[in-house]
């Protein structure tokens, strides 16, 4: 059994040299007198040496297909446009994933660009070496600012809408000054402005000091020209030491003034009046209606129930009148008028800021409302 071994490998050994010697044969005939030509690769000796077994050469196995190609967006990005006006947005890059590189992506609209008002889709599209393709989407939102129906207001009143406060001077002196930069309607445009930014907002102050509302009613038709709101608060005068006749007579002058006004078109805000604070003033002390403001405000709320005006009740929203009414207990501090810009604003932000949707310029018209008839 060894001798037959051993002539199988002889036999192979032979086998191998023929193959090897019609390799070399088979070179240019310039390389067969080259020594380093007489040189076979491995793959030639292993070529040969399947030969001689009887075998065929194996070829390499492929390598691997590439993983499918995946494209990942970036996250959706929402931004607030502060005129209604289309901006330039940044968002990040796209990734891709599998494939075979280079793989380039493209989005469409690009980074940086102007989107306008509203939901845009972005589409980022992918290609390999291969020409294999992915695609992802998502949204870039341009939110436009809020919106208010009416823009031009006139605040109507007496030294409370002016904007006086109490000023403690040398050797402990107080007196009335007027400082209209804090006053209400200072506080409110500002606040207005601030929320509705694609609008110009107005608001004109027309608070008039010691007025009472006999010749606020005269007053009042040459202040309401072109505006659109009237935001009125007055009476403070009227109920000074006054007698309940006294305070009747300046509830009837207020819902003159209220029918007055929508009578032109105007929408109109009916605001009580603040706390008064005799027992924390200091002299003079001009918190002589308090004992009347209670009736008065209670005159104003079924006014403003009775004719379909917003009630404005800065009364109540007064939570701390030691801060918010001034030395002389009937003025408000700056944070007390403060506190009255904040309250008109709600009721004004609840009863005339439009809805989201309503974008389109039809859609910004005032909101109609009804004059109820003279009872």
């Amino acid at each position: 059994m060894a001798a037959a071994s051993a002539r199988t490998t002889e036999s192979v050994l032979q086998n191998v040299v023929r193959t090897l010697g019609s390799a070399l044969k088979s070179r240019p005939k310039g390389l067969r007198s080259r020594p380093d030509a007489l040189q076979l690769g491995p793959v030639a000796v292993a070529v040969a040496l399947a030969s001689a077994c009887g075998g065929s050469p194996t070829a390499p196995p492929p390598p691997p297909p590439p993983d499918p190609l995946a494209v990942t967006c970036p996250a959706t990005v929402s931004l607030p446009s502060p005129a209604a006006q289309p901006i330039a947005v940044r968002y990040g890059a796209a990734t891709a994933t599998g494939g075979t590189p280079p793989v380039q992506i493209t989005c469409t609209p690009a980074s940086d660009t102007l989107f306008p008002v509203g939901r845009t889709t972005v589409t980022c599209n992918a290609s390999d070496s291969r020409s294999v393709t992915g695609s992802c989407a998502f949204t870039v939102t341009v939110t436009a600012p809020p919106t208010i129906a009416l823009t031009q207001y006139v605040a109507f009143g007496d030294s409370i809408t002016a904007g006086e406060i109490t000023v403690i001077g040398e050797g402990g002196i107080r007196t009335l000054q007027l400082f209209p930069a804090l006053s209400y309607p200072t506080d409110l445009r500002a606040s207005l402005a601030a929320r509705f930014t694609s609008q110009t907002i107005n608001v004109l102050n027309q608070g008039a000091k010691g007025e009472i509302t006999a010749d606020g009613v005269s007053r009042l038709p040459s202040v309401l020209g072109s505006n659109q709101v009237l935001l009125l608060m007055e009476g403070a005068n009227d109920i000074n030491n006054a007698s309940d006749a006294a305070v009747l007579t300046g509830s009837s002058n207020m819902r003159t003034m209220v029918r007055l006004a929508r009578g032109r078109g105007l929408r109109v805000f009916l605001a009580t009046l603040p706390p008064q604070n005799p027992l924390g003033c200091f002299s003079p002390c001009r918190a002589g209606g308090a004992l009347q403001l209670p009736s008065y405000n209670l005159g104003l709320r079924a006014i403003a129930a009775s004719e379909g005006a917003p009630l404005v009740d800065v009364f109540a929203a007064f939570t701390d009148v030691p801060t918010q009414i001034g030395p002389d207990g009937l003025h408000p501090t700056a944070v007390g008028y403060q506190k009255i810009a904040d309250t008109f604003f709600d009721s004004i932000r609840s009863t005339l800021e439009l809805p989201p949707a309503s974008l389109s310029p039809s859609s910004l018209k005032a909101p109609s409302f009804a004059v109820p008839r003279r009872r």
